[in-house]
């Protein structure tokens, strides 16, 4: 798990903790019932939303890397037709 991940996890466990003030130890089926559908349900997004960020981050290095083969296949080509021109003459 990268550090962002586990940051944005923190701080969603913060945000969904009791202020220490009211604090005091006793929770209901119900609200446990709640505070972990909570929990579960953030932790769900966040993990999807960095994996959409990785997809997205390898698709455009594929990407990249397609558009660098298709320069080299172009320059070859180019060279290719330079070579039979000369050849022709």
């Amino acid at each position: 798990m990268s550090k962002k991940m586990q940051d944005e996890i923190d701080l969603e466990v913060v945000r969904l903790s009791p202020p220490k003030e009211t604090a005091i130890g006793v929770m209901t089926q119900a609200e446990m019932v709640q505070l972990i559908r909570k929990s579960v349900h953030c932790g769900a997004v966040i993990g999807w939303a960095h994996a959409e960020r990785f997809t997205r981050e390898r698709m455009q290095r594929q990407l990249d890397q397609i558009e660098y083969e298709m320069k080299c296949i172009k320059d070859r080509l180019k060279d290719a037709e330079m070579e039979l021109l000369a050849v022709q003459k």
